[in-house]
């Protein structure tokens, strides 16, 4: 029998669950399960349940013609190059989503360690941009009372 791990409190549920049955969460809540994302190996108030392995998420972007000439242009006075600047957010961004994305086909609720990398290939006419980490099933710590 295949189970899903709560987003919240980390407790095990059947499959085909629609409410966590030891905190009550619904597993549909808005559309997706939220992931904690942190560059810690660990997640502070959380304990980490069990470790379902490491994950990556990864987009390849080009520069188009247009880019190239404003880019070029904004390189002749000099500062920042901003179609680059935003062309970099939008690939982190993606792939960070990426990187979510397979961890929550995993079954997980977070990702610790998480980091990213940028390569330059194709001759330099395009650019890898990486997000990883290691997909975990966390529960939150009980304080003591």
């Amino acid at each position: 029998m295949e189970e899903k791990f709560c987003p919240k409190c980390g407790k095990k549920s059947p499959a085909n669950a629609s409410f966590c049955s030891s905190c009550g969460i619904s597993f549909a809540e808005s559309g997706r399960t939220h992931v904690i994302v942190v560059t810690t190996p660990t997640v502070s108030g959380y304990q980490i349940v069990k470790v379902l392995g490491a994950v990556h998420g990864l987009t390849v972007r080009t520069r188009g013609v247009g880019g190239k000439i404003v880019a070029g242009i904004e390189g002749i006075f000099g500062g920042e190059v901003t179609s680059y600047t935003s062309e970099a957010e939008k690939a982190r961004r993606d792939s960070l989503e990426r990187l979510i994305e397979k961890a929550t086909r995993m079954g997980a609720n977070a990702i610790v360690g998480a980091d990213f990398e940028t390569s330059d290939i194709l001759q330099g006419t395009a650019t890898l941009f990486s997000a990883y980490g290691t997909a975990v099933i966390v529960k939150p710590i009980k304080k003591e009372s």
